[in-house]
């Protein structure tokens, strides 16, 4: 992963020899095919004019060519092409955007295109405990018909935003988010008083006594104590762990993907890495607490900058291979693929790395690398009634479309052919940095909750103690096909892939079968929805790359695999039908459910 001094020098000649315009983009560079060392790349770079290198990734053995990471301008990489005659690869180095929303908001609703005109005007909003003190650095957000506006609250509980072109009465939304402690508000046409503190009160968040909504409906509550993942190694490439977190302080193996192997990488300023490492490994603690579901499994973590981009992705693979990772966790992705992340990903799963993947938040196409088909791609879903009614993900509810009995699809969640998996991804209690937990929603906590079985399924199903126990790529298709296979169907294969993953049956617990049923205007809802979604799937227009990846579901394996009855534990029929009318109430826009 490290580069190398005589990169480092070819750089910094490349830098002296020309300035860099402000225009300048990002790039990946690298040869076509194998053969190429990483210092032959660096000379041939260096013969041309306005091309500098950032720096460079080697070559692995004869799976992956190097890898030139460079800023040039548009001209000066059109030069390039031109000039190598299609013997490099040369792609946008895509920046990297995070999956779940952790003191943030999906992306608004979409908004009229009509000017506004007039002054607007400017309010504070106060979030408070119910004790009477301050929240900071809550998210809020106010959504108009013509604008939004959001910021975070001070050490006050305070945040003043303008929405221009609105008046008081026509806010449609308010969104209150706080990073931990409390559980989230939504007010819907919201009373609101310009110029004064418009106070909130936002409710305290207690931990469960025992395994809540998102474990007991992958049924982890069904197995043995012993099932805790022992000598897995899962990478959890994200934004970093707050290891000073009390259920987090054993982890010890981790790199900054810019800075090396300080210890960086125990830090989490975003607070998106920290929740899906508790939900991966979170070790048992007394009281109420939360539980990591593979907690005796060594997690590695692979720390993103602030500024990721799709060559970070490329270090943390090389990482993942170093250390022989059998399973890697990836929360972020972008709308573009790259063919030489894509190379790299074969590589890794050639080497039986497995890579499970957010399908990300944007309500759009599945994002790559997820959409990759050596990857698994794991979207989201909610249940009814594990959330306040006046909570942010009643209000995703009240959008959403139904499934199970129970469960539904949130609308950020995204979706497509390319889609494997789904799981608990809205109103998941997870820890939260520096030592704190908070409510998160997404895909990318989704995704932990799909590593941590996979995880459970490397270190106690016998496949992988016997004609799996190899590293190699057919290691990894056997784990997809365990995953996939054993899932309970509970949606459009678009919206949640082959199902939602049930542990008891893919580890072998047996129990007695209880399939849910999905009601009819569910099914309605889902064709509605699969229809909208060809109409609005598309791969971008703009910056067209000559050597985009393929997309599509995962490869897996095609050998039996041993049927176990799905047991799904249902609701009571009376509170089940209840929430059914609920949600179907609110989707008509009958009811505000607040």
């Amino acid at each position: 992963m490290s580069e190398t001094s005589d990169a480092r020098g070819s750089a910094s000649r490349s830098r002296r020899r020309q300035p860099v315009s402000a225009r300048n983009r990002q790039y990946m560079i690298a040869p076509a095919g194998l053969g190429a060392t990483r210092q032959t790349l660096v000379d041939r770079l260096n013969k041309f004019e306005n091309i500098e290198i950032l720096r460079t990734y080697a070559e692995r053995e004869n799976i992956c060519p190097p890898i030139a990471v460079v800023r040039a301008s548009d001209g000066a990489a059109a030069v390039l092409r031109r000039s190598v005659a299609g013997a490099f690869v040369i792609e946008p180095d895509h920046t990297l955007r995070a999956a779940s929303f952790v003191g943030a908001f999906p992306q608004p609703p979409m908004l009229s295109a009509i000017t506004a005109f007039g002054p607007g005007f400017t309010v504070t909003i106060q979030a408070s405990s119910a004790s009477g003190g301050s929240i900071a650095h809550a998210a809020v957000q106010l959504v108009g018909e013509q604008a939004t506006a959001q910021g975070l609250t001070d050490r006050d509980g305070k945040v003043e935003l303008t929405l221009l072109g609105e008046l008081p009465e026509t806010v449609a939304e308010l969104f209150i988010r706080a990073r931990s402690g409390h559980w989230g508000l939504w007010r819907h046409r919201p009373e609101l008083r310009a110029g004064s503190v418009n106070s909130f009160t936002l409710e305290p968040l207690s931990l469960p006594e025992a395994l809540d909504w998102s474990g007991r409906v992958m049924r982890f509550d069904q197995l043995p104590a012993e099932c805790r993942g022992g000598g897995s190694k899962i990478a959890l490439i994200d934004s970093g762990v707050a290891a000073s977190h009390k259920q987090l302080s054993k982890i010890a193996h981790g790199i900054d993907i810019r800075g090396g192997e300080q210890r960086s990488w125990s830090q989490d300023d975003i607070g998106h890495g920290t929740p899906c490492a508790g939900i991966i490994s979170a070790a048992v603690a007394d009281g109420r607490s939360i539980r990591g579901y593979a907690p005796e499994s060594e997690l590695h973590v692979c720390r993103l900058p602030a500024d990721a981009r799709c060559s970070d992705l490329v270090a943390a693979l090389d990482y993942c291979l170093q250390r022989e990772i059998d399973v890697a966790c990836l929360g972020f992705g972008c709308e573009r693929g790259s063919a030489i992340v894509e190379q790299r990903i074969a590589a890794a799963k050639q080497q039986g790395v497995g890579i499970i993947a957010a399908a990300g938040n944007s309500s759009g196409a599945v994002l790559f690398p997820a959409s990759s088909p050596h990857v698994i791609a794991v979207g989201a879903i909610g249940q009814l009634g594990s959330y306040p009614d006046d909570g942010p993900q009643a209000a995703a509810a009240a959008a959403a479309v139904p499934i199970a009995r129970g469960l539904f699809v949130p609308p950020f969640s995204c979706r497509g052919p390319e889609l494997d998996l789904c799981a608990p991804g809205v109103a998941v209690i997870a820890c939260q940095s520096p030592d704190g937990y908070a409510i998160c929603d997404g895909t990318s906590v989704a995704t932990a909750h799909v590593t941590a079985l996979a995880a459970l399924i490397l270190a106690h199903h016998g496949d992988f103690k016997g004609g799996f126990a190899r590293r190699d790529f057919q290691r990894v298709e056997r784990l997809f096909q365990v995953l996939k296979g054993t899932a309970q169907p509970v949606g459009h294969p678009w919206q949640t892939g082959a199902g939602l993953p049930d542990a008891a049956r893919a580890l072998g617990v047996w129990s007695a079968p209880q399939p849910p049923g999905a009601t009819l205007s569910a099914e309605l809802a889902e064709m509605r929805g699969a229809l909208r979604q060809l109409k609005r799937l598309h791969l971008g227009t703009g910056g067209a790359n000559l050597f985009e990846p393929l997309r599509g579901p995962a490869n897996v394996t095609q050998l039996p695999l041993n049927p176990v009855p799905w047991p799904f534990v249902a609701e009571r029929a009376a509170e089940a039908g209840v929430r059914e009318l609920r949600a179907a109430m609110m989707l008509a826009g009958l009811s505000d459910a607040r």
